[in-house]
């Protein structure tokens, strides 16, 4: 503690370092735009406008972001930037949909988005996220979505057009705490809940705890 407090006050300068823009506030891809977002778990000091970030990130769907309101760094999420997640092909949008990636133009009809697309609720080990999905159309193929949730790592919470997933990474958090620490699942949502919005964890919707206990009682 000794040698800490020698140094408290350069500690706290470089903590309150990472308030400020980096790369002048210019985005570090496209080194044209305003840097805006960040990236709270990706390592190092990092600074994108919209559209290089959602092109960073579209194999990073549970990384925390924030924007600069003018002010200060402010919450968001990848969904309100623009994220679309494609099923079925590695990430990549899906040929026979039809509709150009986020930020190439117009996402086509509206009743071609309400039939590929769904706004799901996703449970990680980092928080819970909120995600478009846009479905997997390829004709001859099993286009059943919990399928598609499946193959792409995500327990779904029902069968029929689900609205809710887990990841499997969540799913083996949770029995790892079930046998070390014997939490209950209500109590590890809670935690969840919490690394999601600290501040207002009650504004986090609680979601199916039944399959976290499902998976759990499958081990066995």
């Amino acid at each position: 503690m000794e040698e800490y407090l020698i140094h408290r006050d350069l500690y706290l300068d470089v903590i309150l370092d990472f308030e400020n823009f980096v790369q002048a506030g210019i985005c570090e891809t496209c080194q044209s735009a305003e840097g805006t977002l960040r990236c709270l778990t990706c390592a190092g000091d990092h600074s994108w406008c919209r559209g290089c970030l959602i092109q960073s990130h579209q194999w990073l769907p549970f990384h925390k972001i924030q924007f600069w309101n003018g002010k200060c760094f402010q919450d968001t999420n990848l969904i309100d930037q623009g994220f679309i997640w494609y099923l079925g092909h590695g990430g990549r949008q899906c040929p026979c949909s039809g509709i150009p990636q986020p930020w190439g133009g117009s996402h086509g009809s509206a009743d071609a988005e309400t039939t590929h697309s769904s706004t799901l609720v996703i449970v990680h080990s980092s928080g819970v996220f909120k995600h478009k999905i846009w479905w997997c159309q390829c004709p001859g193929l099993d286009c059943d979505w919990h399928i598609q949730l499946l193959k792409a790592g995500l327990f779904p919470a029902s069968i029929m057009r689900p609205s809710t997933a887990f990841t499997f990474e969540v799913l083996d958090h949770f029995l790892i705490d079930a046998l070390e620490c014997k939490t209950s699942a209500m109590s590890f949502f809670q935690k969840i809940r919490r690394l999601t919005d600290n501040a207002f964890p009650d504004s986090i919707p609680v979601s199916d705890i039944r399959f976290l206990q499902l998976r759990h009682f499958s081990k066995y």
